[in-house]
């Protein structure tokens, strides 16, 4: 039997109102996930510093870890990346003044992203859809920490419906992206639902699911929500690991489950300090992935959250970091580098510079071992042999001057004191 809507996006209880679900695996792993200090020092050693830093960062952002994440994290290993993305750090609580409460503009009234509530209109041909402000875990670098979990964000039944009908009403609508929230933590028939009700939209061309629950609560892809959202296609699933650690052997059962249906894998990652900003680290990330049958997609520059500082690279040593890469791995295991330009001005690529001129103009190509290659762009150039050219350029192709002073006049330029 189909459930309404109405009847089933209540975020508080979703996970527990299938009767069915009481006994499985992943809902255990929500009912006994870690929410402050004192259940976490039952887990794992914390000094009486370490202890009071936590209890000060969950009273600002929330805690939540799975007992199954708590699992990877090395006890012995303070600097351990698994407890860096999962414990709260006292560092959090540092806010720079560059630093945003909405980084990337979910809510921007003045680019009116967000037409009616529970939805992000941001890009012509699709919309983001926020059924539930519940997550499997609480990600200490999250660029939604304001709403994570907090049942003042969650989106009421009405809302809801307000937002279906605000798709049904805009046929240029190709792509609704459900995210959070993780809709994951949805019981599968109020996740059935929505995706149904969406499906049933002509102008709806593909469906896509962004979780993290494949990481950090991987038994969530049980057998029968396999089956529910391979009805749905085509829908993507686009999944969030940061670290090689978290591509376990479970996480990887798992989510063969979704593979073997046909459905799609995507992997969105963050570039975190400490964390992945290292080549050997993304290298190994990229491998385990394609061997997961998980397309590396996007590794995304850290937003410009609230209490993020201690996690941000630069962006030109995430540049190097993906032209390390480059020539290392195959072409499909590397991720695109994107920033997300803060108050909602939408994503772009970040990409290192291969071409180059000298003072003639001529153009050079970077090959991946560092050599220049004179390339012949004009009939009349004949190329070189490789070689290095102490003095070159970068390439500068620049919108027209009329056109870049609007872009710029657009734009707030804000840095950190």
């Amino acid at each position: 039997m189909r459930i309404p809507i109405e009847a089933k996006v209540d975020n508080t209880i979703a996970v527990e109102q299938e009767q069915d679900l009481e006994s499985s695996e992943w809902v255990c792993q929500n009912r006994n996930a870690i929410v402050n200090a004192e259940q976490l020092a039952e887990h794992l050693p914390l000094t009486s510093k370490e202890y009071r830093n936590v209890e000060a960062a969950c009273r600002r952002f929330q805690m939540k870890i799975t007992p199954y994440y708590l699992g990877l994290i090395d006890p012995e290993d303070p600097a351990c990346p698994i407890r860096k993305m999962a414990v709260p750090d006292a560092r959090e609580l540092k806010v720079l003044n560059s630093e945003l409460a909405d980084p990337i503009g979910d809510t921007n009234q003045e680019l009116n992203n967000q037409p009616v509530p529970a939805l992000t209109h941001r890009y012509p041909d699709r919309v983001l859809l926020y059924p539930t402000s519940l997550c499997g875990i609480y990600c200490r670098h999250c660029f939604r920490r304001r709403l994570a979990g907090r049942k003042e964000f969650a989106a009421t039944q009405r809302q809801i419906a307000t937002a279906l009908r605000y798709i049904r009403e805009h046929p240029e609508i190709r792509e609704v992206i459900l995210t959070g929230g993780d809709p994951l933590m949805l019981a599968d028939q109020a996740l059935e639902s929505v995706l149904r009700q969406l499906k049933e939209i002509p102008s709806i061309r593909t469906l896509r699911i962004h979780s993290r629950m494949p990481v950090v609560n991987p038994f969530r892809i049980t057998e029968e929500l396999a089956e529910t959202l391979s009805q749905f296609a085509p829908l993507w699933l686009v999944t969030h690991f940061n670290h090689p650690r978290e591509v376990t052997d479970v996480a990887q059962e798992h989510l063969s489950r979704l593979v073997e249906r046909g459905i799609p894998l995507l992997n969105q990652g963050v570039l975190l300090k400490g964390i992945n900003d290292d080549p050997e680290v993304l290298r190994e990330l990229g491998w385990k992935l394609i061997e997961a049958r998980v397309k590396p997609y996007y590794l995304h520059h850290l937003d410009r959250a609230q209490g993020l500082s201690h996690f941000r690279v630069g962006v030109r040593r995430g540049l190097q970091l993906l032209r390390e890469l480059r020539g290392t791995m195959p072409g499909y295991a590397i991720p695109s580098y994107i920033l997300d330009i803060p108050k909602g001005y939408g994503k772009v690529p970040l990409q290192y510079h291969y071409l180059s001129t000298d003072e003639k103009e001529r153009i050079y190509v970077e090959s991946p071992e560092g050599d220049y290659v004179m390339y012949a762009d004009e009939d009349s150039e004949q190329p070189s042999a490789p070689k290095k050219v102490p003095q070159i350029r970068p390439m500068e192709v620049y919108p027209e001057p009329s056109e870049l002073s609007e872009r710029l006049s657009r734009v707030t330029d804000e840095t950190d004191e």
